[in-house]
């Protein structure tokens, strides 16, 4: 770690695993052309289940109760049934008491009862499908032609890459039938203009480490991840290497001469596309999200987690929004803020699996801010009203359509949660008289310094119209006054302009001024007792921004108390809140499946209200 070897590492490691939430080690193994055989078949496999079986499972913190208790197991999934009886869910109960039936087939009569419930949700299933679809539902020649159209492209493409052909034109091959293949130029339906893609690469070369969503779909085509150049989109983009997930195809028309015949292939944006229409049958593209997500951040960031929070003068340039794709006028932003101790990547479990989800990945796309937790929870929430205000600016000015920008959402984690929730409040010169008292107000702060108003005189954001709380510490937690917290806190130097302005004007050292008496950072904005809280819960909140809660309980899932190890239940309840849910798990709760689905299901309401 550059400049902090100073630093009493270990200490701060300890500080770091209670305080934040920081994501899995997520990366990426290169398999190469040896593995690509295996890769077409995992996405509809995995081990003894489908894949979505898998997912399914995984999603709702299923897999190890099936075999632990599988009453409880078959309960639980005929109770998520009752609540979405849509076929994903029936042919999950139907695909797991098989295999639940096969485990106890050495006692007939335990096997045949979950023989029986797997008989009923087959039929449930394919009634269900049945309403929707063509009655010609066996076709394996159709699966086997998909699968060797796949096979067959993958190894056109690595043989036309390694001849720097893939993305060039003019240029003839012949078939082992004597037919001559003209290739044209190759087709972009990409959100990047052709000049700032780097390279592609075959998805079935790479496996995701630690990924533990499988966001990937089966169907025709080759899924590529795309590597963009720096600074392809224009905005500061999520990763060093920025890539986007692609998928390639290949058109091949007959021409009015003998065995000679036109082709090109078409690199197509895989989260804008999902079908293609052959002979009016609408035939699903093979999509695989996961690969590129982990390939994107294979290498560390410039700056760890704790250079961003202890040496903030140095990391400042790394502070704004990220975003994971270019920006698209009719997808509503979803902002993720991190907390203490962390950075964007803290993220990725939950943007691997919502965006796995078509109707999501159809409306929201997705953003991380990133911001020294080191820095007063003030200052890193004026960072962001700044960053959220200067990019709506700069789209009204490039005259994009600002109606979904202005549906946007923000998520925050843990102190992540307060910068989030300072971008819905009130703040003016009455509240903050009445909280810090006229008299001490009017003497001690100049209140007509710019850096004062940007900081503690503000608006909710226009453009943010609900916010999800995820572990938020909205009245402290005692870990922020404990040794090590104040260890930590005392390891942070502030930036000098920061600690001038705090002692002139925002944290004025004038004795008699009463909650304000020193420099306050982000560890002891997190003290129960500080005035940074008081003065956060002193504010209102906007009475029309849906706010919604996802706590953890390291005890027991569904229970209000208790602590996640780090926040209280008490300090993260909010009455105000629309709904409130409560996960058994520590602090790391944004990566938690069941609080994943929790999100799903409040993106959804969103859109609904859209049409109200």
């Amino acid at each position: 770690m550059k400049n902090i070897s100073f630093f009493p590492i270990s200490i701060l490691l300890i500080a770091a695993t209670l305080f934040c939430g920081c994501s899995s080690d997520v990366s990426i193994r290169e398999v190469g052309a040896s593995g690509r055989a295996g890769y077409e078949d995992s996405f509809v496999f995995h081990g003894d289940l489908s894949a979505n079986t898998t997912n399914f499972l995984s999603n709702h913190l299923l897999n190890s109760v099936m075999l632990s208790d599988p009453e409880q197991f078959i309960y639980e999934l005929e109770k998520l049934c009752s609540e979405d009886p849509s076929p994903k869910v029936l042919i999950t109960i139907a695909e797991t008491s098989q295999l639940l039936a096969a485990h106890y087939r050495d006692t007939p009569e335990t096997a045949v009862r979950y023989d029986l419930t797997t008989l009923l949700y087959v039929q449930k299933y394919l009634e269900e499908l049945l309403k929707n679809r063509s009655s010609k539902l066996f076709d394996p020649e159709a699966i086997v032609a998909v699968k060797c159209y796949n096979l067959a492209l993958t190894n056109l493409f690595s043989f036309l890459q390694q001849r720097s052909l893939h993305t060039h034109g003019t240029f003839e091959l012949t078939a082992s039938g004597g037919q001559v293949i003209h290739f044209a130029k190759p087709a972009y339906s990409l959100p990047v203009k052709e000049k700032h893609i780097l390279k592609f690469l075959l998805c079935s070369d790479y496996r995701p480490v630690n990924l533990t969503h499988n966001s990937r779909r089966f169907g025709i085509g080759v899924p590529l991840v795309c590597e963009l150049e720096k600074d392809a989109i224009p905005e500061t983009t999520f990763a060093e290497g920025q890539v986007i997930p692609a998928t390639l195809a290949f058109k091949i028309e007959s021409s009015s001469a003998a065995q000679r015949y036109r082709a090109r292939l078409h690199y197509i944006d895989s989260r804008s596309v999902d079908e293609v229409q052959i002979n009016n049958v609408q035939i699903p593209f093979a999509q695989d999200f996961s690969t590129p997500l982990a390939y994107m951040v294979k290498e560390p960031p410039v700056f760890g987690f704790l250079e961003r929070t202890f040496q903030i003068d140095l990391t400042g340039k790394a502070d704004g929004l990220y975003h994971l794709e270019p920006h698209h006028d009719n997808r509503i932003p979803v902002v993720l803020v991190h907390g203490l101790l962390s950075d964007v990547r803290t993220w990725l479990q939950m943007i691997n699996t919502l965006q796995s989800d078509p109707e999501l990945r159809k409306h929201y796309r997705f953003m991380g801010f990133s911001y020294s937790s080191g820095n007063p929870i003030f200052v890193s929430a004026r960072q962001l009203r700044q960053s959220l205000l200067k990019e709506r600016e700069r789209l009204r000015r490039d005259g994009h359509d600002l109606t979904r920008f202005d549906r946007m959402i923000l998520i925050g984690h843990s102190m992540g949660g307060l910068i989030s929730r300072l971008q819905i409040a009130e703040s003016n010169d009455e509240i903050l008289e009445k909280f810090i008292g006229t008299k001490a107000y009017r003497e001690n702060f100049d209140t007509t310094h710019p850096v004062f108003r940007e900081t503690l005189i503000f608006s909710p954001v226009p453009s943010v119209k609900r916010v999800i709380f995820i572990a938020v510490p909205h009245r402290g937690s005692d870990l922020a006054v404990s040794w090590y917290g104040k260890l930590a806190s005392s390891l942070i130097k502030l930036p000098s302009y920061l600690i001038d302005n705090n002692l002139q004007i925002i944290l004025s050292h004038k004795s008699g001024v009463p909650h304000i008496r020193r420099n306050y950072n982000g560890i002891d904005n997190l003290s129960p007792s500080g005035p940074a809280l008081k003065l956060l819960n002193a504010l209102p909140m906007a009475p029309d921004i849906p706010c919604h809660s996802v706590i953890g309980n390291n005890k027991k899932r569904g229970v209000p108390g208790g602590t996640d190890g780090v926040v209280s239940y008490n300090s993260s309840h909010l009455d105000c809140a629309d709904s409130e849910i409560v996960v058994k798990s520590g602090h790391s709760v944004q990566q938690n499946p069941l609080a994943i689905q929790e999100i799903k299901r409040i993106l959804k309401i969103h859109l609904e209200s859209e049409k109200k």
